[in-house]
């Protein structure tokens, strides 16, 4: 004998043997069983014996999140747990461009397990990738799924609704392409650069060959070289952070910044930088890092990245994580100084700390990347390109 119902917020019980399988959460389900049931709305006081838990996630480009989490309360082994459909409810956003992945069907973007043993829990999950919209603005996705689970002679269908909390940290990103009378466009933000002597090198970052792949800046290690960005609250971190660029450095002189947003009369702010022998090193408001053990050859394209987040430090170099702190340095206090790429001031207000070399693809995110996000950024900028931290 075989019944089959359609209700909201049913709650299967069998009279005898495995309970039914059913969700006791809100949205539209499907139940068939091939023996006798009763269905009964009241509320089972040990939960659904299938539960499925929205998460509605928080998360930006690359990272990974968890959508639903499903529960085994049934008493026996669930053998087949399928994702029908996923679709975005959005005009402009389809799942090929909220979430990263490739294939035939908008199924293939997602991550589930293919059964669920007994008292078992499993996930759904995906990796965000970058929605076709303006960069540093947070946004809400929802996305429907269409889900179908069995277990033995019996089987559930459900539609469930997952807001996913878009967090793009994407702030500014000074390409050093398309400069125009010493104004250094920001391709993310309103945070244009000014530059009084740009100079274009046909040269960028290539992995594969040395092939000219475009524009980026010379610094010739004098103190007046800098490129200055006016002092505004999006690059004010007080929080987490992360700062990115590309260096091709020389043999320095001395301590030579890459990105300073500093006021030295008070330390205010926050430094990247290299020593004299092109180590790398970080310092906040609370602590300076001389040397992070990591050195920038000379003569050569480098990716560094520095992440801070609320008790941590790291420093990537071309993609690979090479110092980190556990403690953390703290966060930066807040400064009213210009934010200035290839140099930096000293107590009296001169810019002295200029950086020899060429540069390329300077960035600024208001999050601590994660070790996947500054992967996919090394991979996809190596070539010349400004890269993804979605991949």
């Amino acid at each position: 004998m075989s019944k089959k119902w359609t209700r909201r917020s049913a709650l299967g019980l069998i009279g005898s043997g495995a309970g039914l399988l059913t969700w006791g959460t809100g949205g539209f389900t499907d139940v068939t069983a091939k023996r006798q049931v009763n269905v009964d709305t009241t509320k089972d006081p040990d939960g659904p014996l299938l539960g499925i838990n929205t998460l509605d996630p928080t998360g930006g480009p690359g990272r990974t999140v968890s959508l639903i989490k499903l529960t085994n309360n049934l008493g026996e082994k669930i053998s087949q747990i399928k994702l029908n459909d996923a679709t975005v409810n959005s005009n402009s956003t389809e799942v090929a461009d909220l979430f990263k992945g490739e294939g035939v069907s908008d199924t293939n973007y997602f991550d589930l397990p293919s059964d669920l043993g007994t008292t078992k829990q499993g996930t759904i999950e995906a990796t965000l990738g970058i929605p076709g919209a303006p960069a540093g603005y947070d946004r809400e996705y929802d996305v429907t799924f269409d889900i179908t689970a069995t277990a033995g002679s019996q089987e559930v269908t459900l539609s469930r609704k997952v807001n996913v909390n878009y967090d793009d940290p994407r702030i500014s990103w000074w390409s050093f392409e398309e400069v125009n009378d010493g104004t250094v466009p920001d391709k993310w933000g309103s945070n244009d650069a000014t530059r009084a002597n740009y100079d274009s090198v046909g040269y960028e970052p290539d992995k594969y060959s040395s092939t000219s792949r475009g524009d980026l800046l010379y610094y010739d290690g004098t103190s007046g070289d800098v490129v200055e960005v006016s002092d505004e609250d999006a690059l004010d971190f007080t929080g987490d952070f992360s700062l990115s660029v590309w260096i091709y450095p020389g043999d320095q002189s001395g301590l030579a910044r890459l990105f300073s947003k500093w006021d030295s009369s008070i330390e205010n702010g926050y430094q990247f930088f290299l020593t004299s022998n092109n180590e790398v090193g970080i310092e906040t408001a609370n602590e300076t890092v001389l040397s992070t053990g990591i050195t920038a050859q000379s003569s050569e394209w480098s990716h560094v990245v520095w992440t801070h987040g609320s008790s941590e430090d790291s420093v990537y170099l071309n993609g690979s994580e090479e110092y980190y702190n556990g403690d953390g340095l703290g966060d930066p206090v807040g400064s009213d100084e210009p934010l200035r790429i290839g140099n930096g001031i000293d107590t009296f207000g001169n810019l002295n700390y200029p950086f020899y070399g060429y540069m390329d693809e300077p960035k600024a995110y208001d999050t601590a990347l994660t070790a996947e996000q500054v992967e996919n950024l090394y991979e996809t900028s190596a070539d010349g390109d400004g890269g993804s931290i979605g991949g």
